[in-house]
């Protein structure tokens, strides 16, 4: 564990910032460091090579319906990092616009259409089926693409293996489950679990968690009995099946991957069913409806949830004052408690922004799109979140969150406490390992 560099009144020491983002207006201002250098300043592209006109970028992701519970938390990330890019004086002088498109079932065509229109850059999608259709558009076209989600863990081993142009910001679900698995393990005792069910979305997305969760929970605590596997359809309005299910067979840990309104459906059915009376809730994604859950539900519910790779409390902004900083102004612009699929629209407009930035400074001229994804393989770079590097397999990767949901009066929200945070080594395979066969390996 390393220690903030503080100045003298006790907060981050802001030239320390700017060397550890990079040295950049956009870094620093990325990163969440409030106040650039004045001289000191290295801005990127002063000297450059570059097209007159702002950049023009496209996002895809859910604007309408249940899904925007967390969509719309993508969008507002990503309008904040573009707004910050702006004030830092744009990249290389060139200010970001942005387009939203409502993803649907459009992933393919919505990229198509950016495309098109001469983008130069496009973010997104959510969903994790319209991502695996994505990606060999986005190989085929050579615009780069970076995702805000979609993070089923089969994109970069199996439907493009060897990628160019696509990236995903997100951490994946192999990583949000073995989150959950270890965290399910920490808190009730491996000798506590006997059994398990499961309730994920009827899609790649929720058939690849609950696959890897039964795999990372037999490693951890050896055979469990597997009472019950139920997968409602995305969106669906009633989940009593699937609680009537958990009620009679009483399994020690239920586990379950349904983010956005169907949270809210499952965990308000299951309330008024009882179903918290007989089974350990734990969820890799819970925590992106908290803008919508109720009280009572949360304290009846006791359940654990992980956070992806950020929870926006942790470490405290008295701390960390970036995440203060950004907390602060997604309330104040959105009215929203920011969850990880807020720093998932941040986290992958930063990705892209700083790679070309630092791409511009290297080069004096306004890079390709082949060149900016090179510089895309291996970038670290900083959020308020913390440190993130995209690897050479073109997945980012992030420290990992889960805690316990709790009721929080004074936000009038659910939070997170006893946060537990796992580093990407502890909950990812090493670059070019087959995620299957790390978790059998251990």
């Amino acid at each position: 564990m390393t220690r903030d560099t503080a100045d003298s009144d006790g907060g981050i020491d802001r030239r320390s910032m700017l060397g550890m983002v990079g040295g950049t207006a956009v870094a620093a201002a990325l990163a969440g460091c409030s106040t650039l250098l004045g001289e000191d300043d290295q801005s990127s592209g002063g000297e450059a090579d570059v097209p007159d006109e702002p950049i023009q970028a496209g996002l895809q992701t859910y604007t309408e319906g249940a899904a925007s519970v967390l969509g719309l938390q993508a969008q507002y990330g990503a309008e904040i990092a573009i707004q910050r890019i702006n004030d830092a004086g744009g990249i290389a002088g060139r200010e970001m616009e942005l387009d939203v498109a409502h993803e649907a079932d459009a992933a393919v065509e919505n990229y198509t259409q950016f495309v098109d229109e001469g983008k130069e850059v496009t973010f997104g999608p959510i969903s994790s089926g319209g991502h695996a259709a994505l990606a060999p558009e986005v190989e085929s076209q050579g615009v780069v693409n970076v995702g805000t989600d979609g993070t089923v863990t089969t994109l970069y081993e199996d439907t493009v293996p060897d990628p160019t142009y696509s990236f995903r910001f997100q951490n994946y679900d192999v990583m949000e489950v073995v989150t959950a698995a270890r965290e399910a393990v920490a808190r009730i005792g491996a000798d506590n679990i006997d059994s398990i069910a499961g309730i994920n979305p009827n899609y790649a997305f929720g058939q690849d968690e609950w696959k890897f969760f039964k795999l990372a929970i037999q490693q951890l605590v050896g055979d469990v009995d597997v009472v019950y596997e139920g997968f409602p359809e995305l969106l669906a309005d009633d989940m009593s099946t699937h609680i009537t299910e958990v009620n009679d067979n009483e399994p020690d840990v239920t586990f379950t991957s349904v983010w956005g309104g169907d949270v809210t459906t499952l965990m308000n059915q299951a309330a008024a069913n009882d179903m918290f009376d007989n089974t350990q809730l734990v969820g890799s994604i819970l925590y992106s409806a908290v803008d919508e859950l109720d009280q009572d539900v949360v304290e009846q519910a006791q359940a654990f949830s992980g956070s992806r790779n950020w929870y926006w409390d942790f470490p405290n902004g008295s701390r960390w004052s970036p995440n203060a900083d950004l907390f602060e102004q997604a309330q104040s612009e959105y009215d929203v408690v920011p969850t990880a699929h807020f720093m998932s629209g941040y986290g992958a407009v930063t990705a892209w922004a700083t790679a070309t930035a630092k791409t511009v400074d290297i080069l004096g001229e306004w890079p390709s799109q082949e060149q900016i994804a090179r510089s895309l393989e291996d970038h670290g770079f900083h959020t308020p979140a913390g440190y993130h590097v995209m690897g050479s397999d073109h997945q980012g990767k992030s420290n990992a969150y889960s805690g316990s949901l709790e009721w929080d009066d004074d936000l009038g929200r659910a939070v997170l406490e006893d946060v537990n945070v796992f580093t990407p080594q502890e909950v990812a395979p090493p670059i070019g390992t087959d995620a299957e066969e790390w978790i059998n390996s251990w």
